[in-house]
């Protein structure tokens, strides 16, 4: 698999992707376009844009579990009463 840094992959796909979006390794490695010693993308995250807007989707899932509790609830005592 090749390895680039994130400089190098942003330059070779024409984006400006940020380092959030991708573990980068620990160590440094040899990236294989600019030849230097850099810490290079391991792979991208995933689950990225769900862990950016879990604000804005935690109020739906909240209200959610909320409105499906009392089925829940009657089904754990329906289950409960064989």
């Amino acid at each position: 698999m090749a390895e680039f840094c994130l400089e190098c992959w942003n330059k070779l796909n024409k984006t400006n992707d940020s380092a959030k979006e991708y573990i980068i390794s620990k160590e440094l490695s040899l990236c294989e376009e600019c030849n230097e010693y850099k810490h290079v993308i391991v792979t991208k995250r995933k689950y990225y844009y769900m862990r950016k807007f879990r604000f804005f989707i935690l109020p739906f899932e909240i209200i959610y579990r909320i409105l499906t509790m009392p089925y829940l609830i009657y089904k754990y005592q329906k289950h409960k009463k064989k």
